[in-house]
């Protein structure tokens, strides 16, 4: 009779080990069901790729041999649209950034380009001799990077490369006889010898006019000592200047000197320009605890601020509440026209009134005094651009900034729709041609456009 427990405990021990045996095999072969899933979309992506690229460059040949503005805009949309394919496809491969850093520039540029000229191209009356010039360019260093990447396909396809993941240079096949190399390691290598790409000055994100410009309100200005620096920083958070630390240096375009403070329970980094002393940005990291000031409140307490550190000349355009911040757009005005690139950002904390950030990026790289031209299309005739869907609510005068950092001085529709919808419409105050349009969303927390 006592035979029969351990009888028991060793049939279900059994049965126990039968089903775990059972599990893990059916986990195993599920895992390997993900892996080979896995790679097949990583193979599709980077098959994908090739496609992509190979079909963008044989459009860029094709762009610099036609004559016809109609032809070379839908061939400039054609390649935009290749572009966008192969960086899609690049998303999707588990190669880290690095491994894919100058192809996936070289792809934005070639899109965005494309993008820009076919805009341009047509009113233009055909390329201009620098645009076909870039275009030669564009096209032979895809060319190169086609005839890499169609390479490297073939040599998957025979075995000589895997697509298997890999985030540093193929070290972890290091010792191992007979293994084929990844395919990561081989886009570093490309990435070493990738052609030289020109630069373009276009209106655009990606043109050197951008990416290269220096701040406009700092030109002519002298350099700064640390000291000033930290002068400054104590004034704009009003403490004394030895309540401030010292927080490191920012290199960029606009190198500046930073500093640390510790107060109401949180703490405040400022970093101020070496050149010229201005206060770039400055940032709080507490967290808000409630909101006991309203809307109004607080848009008074944000223009005190920017009364107090002496800025002049800015109109309120757009506010929002965000974690208890109220959040508020400053421009520039000049002559009643309104400057948005001349950006000030202003958040105040909704539980106390305290500062809570300041960002003054976009004054900087921008603000200057304009010769603002007068208008040569009325308000009038630009109205007759405005859909018939569109009733009219407000007009402003404004210069707005272009992707390329370049400006239009425009007319500033705010219209509504039948179902209450807003849009912001922008027209060419010296052509006549719409420049721009915004979705306008407003709710009980402020306004913002998309």
């Amino acid at each position: 009779m006592r035979k029969r427990p351990a009888i028991r405990v060793i049939t279900f021990l059994s049965a126990g080990l039968i089903v775990a045996g059972v599990l893990a095999f059916t986990g195993m072969r599920k895992a390997h069901s993900l892996e080979l899933y896995a790679r097949a979309g990583t193979q599709r992506a980077f098959d994908e790729l090739v496609s992509s690229v190979s079909e963008l460059s044989n459009d860029l040949e094709k762009s610099v041999y036609v004559s016809d503005p109609a032809l070379e805009s839908a061939l400039c949309s054609q390649i935009s649209g290749r572009a966008m394919t192969a960086q899609m496809a690049m998303e999707a491969l588990p190669y880290s950034s690095h491994e894919l850093e100058q192809t996936a520039s070289f792809v934005s540029k070639v899109g965005d380009y494309a993008n820009a000229l076919a805009r341009t191209v047509g009113s233009n009356g055909g390329y201009s001799r620098e645009e076909l010039k870039n275009l030669r360019s564009l096209a032979g260093t895809a060319e190169v990077m086609a005839l890499n990447l169609r390479d490297m396909q073939e040599r998957i396809m025979t075995g000589e490369l895997t697509m298997d993941e890999v985030y540093g240079s193929g070290e972890a096949l290091e010792g191992e006889e007979g293994a084929a190399p990844l395919a990561g390691s081989v886009f570093q290598t490309i990435e070493q010898e990738f052609p030289e790409v020109p630069s373009l000055i276009y209106d655009g994100p990606f043109s050197e006019s951008v990416t290269g410009a220096k701040p406009v309100y700092l030109e002519g200005r002298d350099q700064v000592s640390q000291e000033d620096a930290q002068t400054a920083a104590a004034k704009f958070l009003d403490v004394e200047v030895s309540e401030i630390r010292d927080a490191g240096e920012m290199e960029g375009d606009v190198p500046c000197w930073a500093f640390g403070l510790i107060r109401n329970g949180g703490e405040y980094t400022v970093y101020v320009t070496k050149q010229g002393g201005e206060i770039y940005s400055a940032l709080c990291s507490r967290a808000v605890s409630g909101e006991n000031y309203s809307v109004k409140d607080a848009l008074g307490m944000a223009r005190d601020y920017i009364d107090s550190w002496g800025l002049k000349d800015l109109t309120e355009s757009y506010h929002m509440v965000e974690n208890g911040v109220l959040l508020v757009n400053y421009e520039h005005a000049e002559k009643g026209v309104i400057c948005y690139p001349d950006l000030i950002k202003v958040g105040v904390a909704l539980d106390n009134g305290s500062l809570m950030s300041y960002d003054a990026q976009g004054y900087i790289r921008a603000h200057r005094q304009r010769d603002i031209p007068a208008a040569k299309v009325s308000e009038e005739d630009a109205r007759q651009s405005i859909s018939g869907d569109l009733a009219v609510k407000s007009h402003d005068m404004a210069i707005i900034p272009t992707e390329g950092g370049q400006e239009r001085f425009c007319h500033e529709f705010v219209c509504e729709t039948d179902a209450g919808e807003h849009y912001i419409l922008y027209v060419n105050a010296e052509t006549g041609a719409q420049e721009k349009i915004l979705i306008l969303l407003e709710d009980e927390t402020g306004a913002l456009t998309i």
